[in-house]
Order: C-alpha cells, then sequence, then structure tokens
C-alpha cells in the first residue's frame, strides 16, 4: 500500500483488480479504513496520484502542512 501526508493527514493508496482504492490510515496502529468517497480514475498512474490527491484536499494545505508527501 501506498501512504501519503496529505496536508497532515495520512492516507493509504492501493491498486486493486477493481481499480484504485483510497483508506484513512491510522499510522501509529497501522489501521486502515476503507474511504468510498475519494475516487481515484483506474487509469491513472502511481505518479499522478500525489497531484490528483493534493487537487482534492488543496483546502487543508496549511504553513505546517504545504504539500502532498508519499511516506511508504
Amino acid at each position: 500500500m501506498l501512504i501519503y501526508n496529505v496536508f497532515g493527514r495520512f492516507l493509504g493508496v492501493e491498486k486493486t483488480p477493481d481499480g484504485w482504492q483510497v483508506f484513512r490510515a491510522e499510522m501509529t496502529e497501522r489501521k486502515f479504513s476503507r474511504l468510498y468517497d475519494i475516487i481515484i480514475p483506474d487509469d491513472m498512474t502511481e505518479a499522478e496520484i500525489p497531484g490528483w490527491l493534493g487537487d482534492i484536499y488543496h483546502e487543508s494545505a496549511t504553513e505546517l502542512h504545504p504539500e502532498v508527501l508519499r511516506i511508504e
């Protein structure tokens, strides 16, 4: 699973036979909860995902968390 710090919020993204799936990631306990309201197009590449998540969550950007970073 790909793990991103999205403006201070941890999200996991996983490619499955049904397409990309997005999860809320609780990193302390390594628990993941599926988020159904975030859709990543099936044809999107792994390299495009940070930009896509940034577009969706851009209003959450702060001086402390100004970008989307892949952490795993």
